[in-house]
């Protein structure tokens, strides 16, 4: 799996055109899993799913893939790839996501990449359901997104 960061210039224009709605932004760049082929209405897309720190213990484990803890976890809440936030990506807007130097990424990139078949699957449940109307109101807005991708 890859893990990158997405670029400012992105959120940007998904705040320009009102479909920014539930995007996990920070100004350092939020470590993602990028996908490259999820299918969504009939088509292929490149998607971004955000690690995230600070997962409420009462989240259904179905909605993220857990992760060791990180720094910035808070105690009783789970840190993971949180499928319901992911959102289309355009490959002009993907950056690398450094972990030379960094001793935990390196190991939740080494749990990624065991899991990658599952995390892959799971996303792909996840929109299904959402193409279906079963979407998760703090989910990015997907069809807003892909009308400007």
């Amino acid at each position: 799996m890859q893990l990158v960061k997405v670029n400012p210039q992105f959120y940007q224009e998904c705040k320009t055109r009102g479909v920014d709605k539930e995007l996990l932004y920070n100004k350092a760049g939020r470590p993602c899993v990028l996908i490259v082929k999820l299918q969504y209405k009939g088509m292929y897309h490149k998607f971004v799913v955000p690690l995230r720190s600070n997962i409420a213990s009462n989240t259904p484990k179905s909605q993220y893939f857990p992760l060791p803890p990180n720094p910035t976890t808070k105690t009783g809440n789970r840190h993971g790839v949180h499928y319901i936030k992911l959102f289309p990506i355009d490959s002009k807007y993907i950056q690398k996501y450094r972990i030379d130097n960094n001793t935990y990424m390196q190991k939740v990139k080494a749990i990624l990449d065991r899991n990658e078949k599952a995390i892959i699957e799971s996303c792909q449940s996840y929109l299904c359901k959402y193409e279906h109307g079963e979407m998760n109101p703090m989910t990015p807005d997907i069809d807003g997104i892909l009308s400007w991708l």
